[in-house]
């Protein structure tokens, strides 16, 4: 993938800032994981916990998407792939990510994509859970992908722009503790 004139119409600039912005992406998606994984409380019908997991896994699928496209228009991660194949795949092989595996996950999501995440197609609306069946990607499946992302881009992060990738570690401990102080302030699981 990566010959001498594929490298040439890529911009250094261009290269070096995608992989920033791929990067602050795979935190994103990591962070949103976590949390997401986090979310073991019990929801009270439509409460706070309930709508905060949905929107977290909204996020996390359309920023996957986002960073999965593949078209020529698209900075994304195929982009950083194409513009340096030799160093993506030095941090992909550090980060533990297959890519070939990754490109099938994204191949996957583009249905999802373009029949029912963002554009509502007129013949999948009647099932747009079918779209879902059809990709058949599990939790674990987007668990492996984000991981392996996140864990590529740290090691792209510092090959390509000589620095770590800060940010924090979100451990989502946070989750239950304030889950625990609406159960306390409701009165919930108090013997009565």
């Amino acid at each position: 993938m990566s010959t001498a004139s594929s490298q040439a119409s890529h911009s250094p600039r261009r290269y070096e800032r995608t992989v920033q912005r791929i990067s602050g992406e795979a935190f994103w998606l990591k962070t949103y994981h976590t949390a997401i994984c986090g979310m073991k409380v019990h929801a009270m019908g439509l409460d706070f916990f309930r709508v905060a997991l949905n929107s977290l896994k909204d996020a996390r699928l359309i920023r996957l998407i986002r960073v999965l496209e593949d078209d020529s228009q698209t900075a994304s991660f195929w982009y950083l792939l194409k513009a340096n194949g030799s160093q993506v795949r030095k941090a992909a092989k550090s980060g533990g990510l297959d890519i070939v595996w990754l490109a099938d996950v994204a191949a996957r999501l583009k249905s999802i994509r373009d029949k029912t995440f963002v554009h509502i197609d007129k013949g999948s609306v009647f099932d747009p859970d079918a779209l879902y069946k059809a990709a058949g990607l599990t939790h674990a499946d987007l668990e492996r992908a984000i991981l392996g992302l996140w864990g590529t881009m740290q090691a792209l992060h510092r090959d390509a722009l000589g620095e770590d990738l800060l940010g924090d570690d979100y451990d989502a401990t946070d989750i239950k503790q304030l889950a625990d102080l609406r159960d306390e302030t409701l009165g919930i699981g108090r013997a009565e």
